[in-house]
């Protein structure tokens, strides 16, 4: 187990750097044996130190220096030893500059008089510094020591430095410092212990408890939970696989994931009552936790008496008066008050409290108690004490673990909430303020790991706060444009956020020649220093811009994607014609009563000149009943409820549209908007001209319907394909692809076409450079339960043909969404999945919908044609044939979707059931 620092009395601190460093024999006989001196003045300086005479301590430290001086002469280990006490008196007594001056000199003398010793002596006076309360000044010591260490080689306890450096560092709230360490130290000792090492889990779990501290929960979770399983595992139930369960629970608590962090939590405090007892702090700290977690699961009775047992427990083995006793009553009351478990709403001196909290340390239990007691004034219903806690709570939360904290933003939250209740006009400003921190946490959050289950539990967190600011949109948009601006924004912001530009930048790591991946990270760690607290903005923002720029010269769609984050809805809008609409959904939990948060539906409409309304169509679970099975949506009936549901209550603000861009969202990317029947039995695309869009960025640029590479030669067609017995074949997927080519070779574009054996995902890949559009007839699938791939992107994608490279991807005929999303497709115009379900995903905060659609638009794809459920072979063939007749007669891709659509309708193409091209959607990525 890492050699943690441990506190220290302060009566140790003189002591501790000289312990074990004098082997002296003195002379007997003397008149005053110089020995029995020196150990009593050793004694006079811990006493002196220890009840604060700090000019005492300073007098007897000069008085020991000058005794080993005289006697052991001024280089002496034991003399330099007594220099370096002199300096933490001195540094206690608030003369810091002599301090470190006499500091570093006794160091320099000793690296030349006694390097042996040097080490030791370096540690002791760092870990003095820390734990008397200078750990400013600890620093550079430490750093000392490092360097001094480092020139030996790695080791143990180069790695247990490290360990205590990022410690300290943390203690410093300087975690970028922290982690830096942390990481060394973790790295050092799975090299030199191995990866189940004791230590090396421990650092591990340090490590993600450094960034969860620091607010960053997407990077915190991978290695709390790599130390919890590695624990565990190697461990066994052990101290450390319960200090690790603890760790992981505390940040998923942070993110309001209670129903996971209750059984780590449970699961410490059973082991630690049995090993340790009820009474060991141990085991209270996970009577707290758990009480805590249960609190968030709104069991408060249960959480009510696990406190009762804390409180009893510590008022027996401490005191009733203790300080630890009297604040977890204090908690477990004010909970109870705020869950109604306590008749009474009188939390005790509440006046009192309240002026503590603007006097008294800041530090993580004032933010809660402050923000506990803004809930008792809500309940005693004192408006203008709520606000003024509610913003106190905010303030400290900011100070204590900075503004971009799920701590800091969950209290940012409460402070928009009661200004809305209150109608304070300060209310918009509030809900703009707090839709630019969700995002900048966000953003940070989503570029700080791949693990796509923490980035939905990211994305997950910040759902209810987004439904807040809809919420207030919604009631004041009326009379706000301010309000309506925010909705726009979040509309905007808020589909598939910062998947993109995640992937942009990992492909460009992956793809650049090594020379170039120094960039990228140049580019990452800029952006992350630019939403540091206290971080010059401009002067970062000026950096990060010059380089992605520089970037954006190498990967394709960086800098098309820069000039789309400028963009807003009003300018979006401001293109669109005056018969254009969009209709842009967006699910979110809105709190409908004190108790109850109900998953619903939003709508904004825009219209040209930047006319925007906000619509609630009603709760989530209504459409979900309806599309649970993807084929059930192409029924009449379920089409026609759909309409009711989604575009009806809209209707009326449709009036003169005829062309319509509809934005899903989440599980409403499963609808299929161009074929709902309408209110005359027709689907909807009869009247409108319907396009689907992932983003509101999508529609940039008004007319969405020419291509925006003339660069690229041409198409690629892969079908009749040789599934080597592994899927049954599909005979009309060769005359699908043969009439596709000959149609371009007509137009001019000789086209090239992979079939049988030869297409193999290697070749694909290789043949798709460079060509416009990508057409693929063959299988597709989704598995919407595997229990051995978790990941959606794994668990979609098509068939091709089997690969014979023991590396190469694709070898066992599929390809996976997954393996599709790091393909370079920037630029490509148009990717046909001519195949079954190809629509079909989990549904995702991140991306709306994860599977092909989402890997596709990662991969850079500007638009995707894709089918929502099963498709026939031979109807997809007549259908995708009239569509390349359209493409060639000269119509857009969504002209000529829409058009071959039509064809069938109007029965000028016969052999397609409705079943098939109903399924087919195109989605501008």
């Amino acid at each position: 187990m890492i050699r943690r620092l441990a506190p220290l009395s302060r009566r140790l601190a003189g002591a501790l750097v000289i312990n074990g460093l004098l082997f002296l024999s003195w002379p007997t006989g003397a008149a005053e044996d110089p020995g029995r001196r020196d150990a009593v003045l050793e004694e006079a300086i811990g006493t002196a130190d220890a009840r604060g005479r700090r000019a005492e301590a300073v007098e007897l430290s000069r008085e020991l220096v000058a005794l080993r001086t005289g006697v052991l002469g001024a280089d002496a280990t034991a003399t330099l030893a007594a220099r370096l006490t002199l300096s933490i008196m001195l540094e206690q007594a608030g003369e810091t500059t002599q301090a470190r001056a006499l500091r570093e000199a006794a160091f320099d003398r000793l690296a030349e008089v006694d390097p042996e010793r040097l080490p030791p002596i370096l540690n002791n006076t760092a870990i003095a510094l820390q734990n008397t309360g200078h750990p400013d000044s600890a620093v550079p010591v430490f750093d000392r020591l490092v360097a001094v260490m480092a020139d030996t080689g790695e080791s143990v306890s180069l790695a247990i430095t490290h360990f205590n450096l990022a410690a300290l560092h943390r203690d410093r709230r300087d975690y970028d410092a922290a982690i830096a360490e942390g990481r060394i130290a973790a790295e050092m000792f799975e090299r030199l212990e191995g990866p189940d090492a004791e230590d090396t889990i421990a650092a591990i779990g340090a490590l993600g408890q450094t960034y969860g501290m620091a607010g960053r929960p997407a990077a915190a979770l991978p290695h709390l939970r790599e130390a919890w399983t590695r624990a565990g595992q190697a461990l066994g139930p052990s101290d450390e696989t319960m200090r690790q369960a603890n760790n992981l629970a505390a940040v998923l608590r942070d993110l309001g994931r209670h129903d996971e962090a209750e059984p780590l939590d449970r699961a410490a405090l059973d082991w630690r009552r049995a090993r340790l007892g009820p009474a060991h702090g141990a085991t209270l700290i996970s009577a707290r936790n758990l009480a805590l977690d249960l609190v968030g699961l709104d069991r408060a009775e249960e959480a009510a008496g696990l406190y009762d047992q804390v409180v009893d427990i510590l008022a027996r083995t401490r005191g009733p008066d203790h300080p630890e006793t009297r604040r977890i009553a204090r908690e477990r009351d004010m909970i109870a008050i705020l869950t109604g478990a306590a008749p009474s709403g009188d939390p005790g001196d509440f006046a009192a409290m309240e002026a503590q909290l603007t006097t008294g340390t800041v530090d993580a239990d004032a933010v809660y108690l402050a923000n506990r007691l803004a809930g008792i004034a809500e309940r005693r219903d004192e408006p203008a004490a709520e606000l003024r806690l509610h913003r106190l709570s905010l303030d400290l939360a900011e100070r204590h673990f900075g503004p971009l904290h799920p701590v800091a933003i969950s209290m940012a939250t409460n402070v928009a909430r009661a200004e809305r209740a209150q109608a304070h006009p300060e209310a918009t400003a509030a809900y703009v303020r707090l839709e630019e921190r969700l995002r900048l946490w966000a953003r940070r959050e989503y570029a700080s790991t791949s693990d796509q289950a923490v980035i939905e539990q990211v994305a997950a967190t910040t759902r209810e706060a987004l439904g807040d600011i809809l919420s207030y949109g919604y009631a004041a948009g009326r009379s706000d444009p301010q309000a309506i601006a925010l909705v726009a924004r979040v509309m905007l912001n808020w589909k598939a956020p910062g998947s993109l530009e995640r992937a942009l930048l990992d492909r460009a790591a992956t793809d650049l020649p090594l020379a170039d991946r120094d960039l990228v990270a140049r580019v990452r760690r800029l952006k992350a220093e630019s939403l540091r607290p206290g971080a010059d903005r401009r002067a970062m923002e000026r950096l990060l811009d010059l380089a992605e720029a520089a970037l954006a010269d190498r990967v394709s769609g960086l800098r098309r994607l820069q000039a789309q984050q400028a963009l807003d809805y009003g300018a979006i809008l401001s293109a669109f014609r005056p018969d254009d609409a969009v209709l842009d959904y967006m699910t979110v939990p809105m709190r409908m009563a004190p108790d109850r948060v109900e998953e619903r539906i939003l709508v904004m409409l825009g219209r040209a000149e930047g006319r925007i309304r906000l619509f609630d169509l009603g709760p989530v679970a209504a459409v979900a009943d309806l599309i649970t099975v993807p084929e059930a949506a192409a029924g009449h009936d379920t089409r026609r409820r759909l309409y009711d549901l989604l575009i009806r209550p809209v209707m009326s603000e449709l009036k003169g549209v005829d062309r319509l861009a509809v934005v899903p969202d989440g599980l409403l990317t499963l609808v299929p908007f161009d074929v709902l029947i309408d209110r005359n039995g027709q689907p909807m695309i009869a009247a409108l001209d319907m396009r689907i869009a992932r983003s509101g960025r999508a529609l940039a640029g008004g007319d969405h319907d020419t291509p925006q590479d003339a660069d690229r030669r041409g198409v690629l067609l892969v079908g009749d394909v040789d599934y080597g017995g592994a899927a049954t074949p599909l005979p009309f997927t060769a005359a699908e692809i043969d009439g596709i080519a000959a149609t371009a070779r007509a137009g001019g574009i000789p086209p090239v076409v992979l079939r049988g054996k030869e297409a193999r995902a290697d070749a694909v890949r290789r043949a798709a450079a460079g060509q416009r559009v990508l057409h693929f007839a063959t299988h597709g699938f989704f598995d919407p339960l595997a229990p051995d791939a978790d990941d959606p992107l794994e668990r979609a994608g098509v068939l091709l043909a089997a690969g014979s490279g023991e590396d190469e991807a694709g070898k066992d005929g599929r390809l996976t969404a997954a393996e599709l999303a790091t393909w370079p497709l920037d630029g490509v115009d148009l990717v046909v999945l001519s195949a079954c379900d190809t629509a079909q995903g989990d549904r995702s905060y991140v991306e709306g919908l994860a599977g092909l659609p989402s890997a596709l638009a990662t991969a850079g794809v500007r638009r995707s044609l894709l089918a929502r459920w099963p498709v026939s072979d031979r109807g997809a063939a007549r259908f995708m044939a009239r569509f390349y007749d359209h493409l060639a007669a000269g119509e857009s891709y969504e002209g000529a979707f829409r058009t071959t659509k039509l064809d069938v309708l109007e029965g000028r193409l016969a052999g397609v059931p409705e079943q098939t091209w109903a399924a087919f959607t195109l989605i501008a990525n």
